[in-house]
């Protein structure tokens, strides 16, 4: 592929598989410290929330900090940091110390917030416009990939030795990661904005430009109604280690449809984007709200686990489409000088959504169960995907009268 020849992107993308194979080892490890540690379905949507909220807080002001530093430091220093910090779960071990685990949740994610940004900056500085497409779905196709066959190879190591060298492996990856980066070629930033602007200054910039570019805080409501549905994924672990009283493996086996999905999706998307134009993914975007709160209900009550396995897939292929369709357009409707503030501000309202519909569903699930609970997501998905629909065509309708 044509991508991969490109000096910036082939060490941006090798740099992030590395840390994507490391991540999936941490996660389905720290899932079995709380498990251990707690085994309250509340305390895995608290985890959620000790990852999220640092990672949202952060992230209200991380963009504007990150254009005026190197992105290429920032990438290296976070991995560097979050490799450090990753090793010291392993030595946790008594539910004494739950509260350093929750501690080093924080840690990692305030880190994760500096990262996002600085990559976002440099693929857009290094991708052509008609290439960014191809790059996001390459980016989450590949991810997607790695889930398969990561949280596949994890659930085996889970099941015959201990999933905490899971976190050890992640520190390695992300030592690795930073290496790839260290030989980045110089990013050459386009921009016309003054760093000599003040930090304050550019944040608040950074909000009003949202609030005028009507069409960017459409894309992120849409994007936080699709963070608030893919939330059900806390009550999963619930429900599987729970209510089912599954082993931790079958978890993270269930996490190969979840990656298909995403595989799935980095394909279908590249294939039908062009041809549908505009107002075709617009319709696509809604269509898969829809189609990820019918499948959450589904996945809550199907018993076989192949069926089970089956709603997962559907709804990961749903999610992921909205994901790359969402990410390139914000790309496309963002001006260069505000890029890192409009994504840090993106990664604030998603994932803020996220944390809080994380903590709201986990506290459902264990006071009425999943099942209920995911009878309310469903019909949030299906009004959402609704309503998406019928703003876009009320749009659309006006600019033809125009």
């Amino acid at each position: 592929m044509a991508l991969l020849k490109h000096p910036v992107f082939r060490r941006l993308y090798a740099a992030h598989i590395i840390h994507i194979i490391g991540n999936e080892f941490t996660f389905i490890a720290v899932v079995g410290l709380l498990h251990d540690l707690s085994g309250s379905g509340l305390s895995f949507a608290a985890g959620t929330v000790f990852r999220m909220v640092p990672y949202v807080l952060t992230s209200f002001f991380s963009g504007a900090l990150v254009e005026s530093w190197d992105k290429q430091r920032v990438m290296i220093t976070v991995n560097l940091l979050r490799g450090i910090l990753v090793s010291l779960f392993f030595f946790i071990s008594s539910p004494a110390y739950l509260w350093m685990a929750f501690l080093l949740l924080i840690a990692v994610n305030i880190c994760s917030a500096f990262f996002q940004p600085a990559m976002q900056v440099a693929i857009v500085s290094a991708v052509a416009e008609k290439d960014r497409l191809t790059a996001n779905s390459l980016l989450q196709g590949t991810t997607s990939f790695l889930i398969i066959v990561c949280q596949g190879v994890a659930a085996i190591l889970v099941y015959l030795f201990s999933y905490r060298y899971n976190f050890l492996l992640d520190a390695a990856c992300y030592m690795f990661s930073l290496l790839i980066l260290l030989r980045l070629p110089k990013i050459v930033i386009d921009t016309n904005s003054s760093l000599a602007t003040s930090f304050v200054a550019r944040l608040q910039e950074g909000f009003r430009y949202i609030a005028r570019k009507k069409d960017i805080g459409q894309v992120l409501l849409y994007q936080m109604a699709e963070r608030v549905l893919g939330a059900y994924y806390i009550m999963l672990m619930y429900y599987i280690l729970q209510e089912r009283g599954e082993g931790l493996y079958v978890f993270g086996l269930l996490d190969i449809p979840l990656g298909l999905g995403g595989v799935f999706a980095g394909i279908v998307v590249t294939k039908i984007s062009d041809r549908l134009g505009d107002k075709g993914v617009s319709a696509v975007q809604g269509w898969t709200l829809v189609a990820m709160g019918l499948s959450i209900y589904a996945v809550f009550h199907i018993t076989p686990i192949f069926g089970l396995a089956a709603a997962i897939l559907v709804c990961s292929l749903a999610s992921y489409s909205a994901s790359i369709l969402s990410v390139t357009k914000l790309q496309r409707l963002a001006d260069p000088d505000y890029l890192a503030r409009v994504f840090s501000i993106r990664e604030m309202a998603t994932m803020g959504s996220f944390s809080a519909s994380c903590l709201v569903l986990g506290y459902g699930a264990e006071k009425v169960g999943s099942a209920v609970v995911s009878g309310w997501l469903a019909v949030f998905g299906v009004i959402a995907g609704f309503l998406w629909l019928w703003t876009r065509s009320r749009l659309e309708r006006q600019v033809a009268d125009m």
